[in-house]
């Protein structure tokens, strides 16, 4: 039996010598999906298995496998990462964090990481750490606690903060910054 649905590419991998497997986030959550001779260049599926894209697609699920029937609409985001290698990089954070946590599909979270993806922001280490906290937001996770004092008042300040400007100029230190990161790691491996 064949569902629709859609997927956001996060990684592409070569299976065999003519099929495509991609780790994709969408309708089913975390899945991979099988490309049937997608490397083949007569079948086309080449260019719209790119890692950003954004699939409308039929498929067919076998186990934990979704299995590539037709695809309906592609949205080609892939071509942002190639406006710079820091557009690159951003899009990248971005699709590894939702790779690692985003076990469950939800249409808040699905937005809000094509939301990010589309963003290029010059202060890209504060954009992603609102990201994460948003995404700890949006779980029910956030608590200030999971913080070293020190480290609270940064924290409400950069998800507090509306103005896309005022985030720009925000300058956390590689230390405080650090420590953030490693927080909201330790927290999420406990957590989830």
């Amino acid at each position: 039996m064949s569902a629709k649905g859609r997927f956001l590419i996060l990684r592409r991998f070569r299976a065999g010598d003519e099929d495509l497997m991609l780790k994709v986030y969408g309708s089913c959550g975390m899945a991979k999906l099988l490309v049937p001779r997608g490397i083949l260049p007569q079948e086309g599926y080449l260019g719209y298995a790119e890692p950003f894209n954004l699939l409308k697609l039929v498929y067919r699920q076998s186990g934990d496998l979704l299995l590539l029937k037709d695809v309906v609409h592609v949205e080609f985001l892939s071509y942002l990462s190639l406006e710079s290698y820091s557009a690159y990089l951003w899009m990248s954070s971005v699709a590894s964090f939702v790779e690692r946590w985003f076990l469950q599909y939800e249409q808040e979270l699905f937005d809000m990481t094509l939301n990010y993806l589309t963003l290029r922001p010059r202060n890209s280490g504060v954009f992603l750490l609102r990201f994460k906290l948003e995404f700890l937001k949006r779980m029910g996770l956030y608590k200030e606690e999971v913080f070293e004092d020190g480290l609270r008042k940064i924290v409400r300040g950069v998800i507090g903060e509306e103005n896309p400007n005022r985030l720009e100029r925000l300058r956390i230190s590689k230390e405080a910054f650090s420590k953030l990161e490693e927080a909201i790691e330790a927290y999420l491996s406990a957590s989830l």
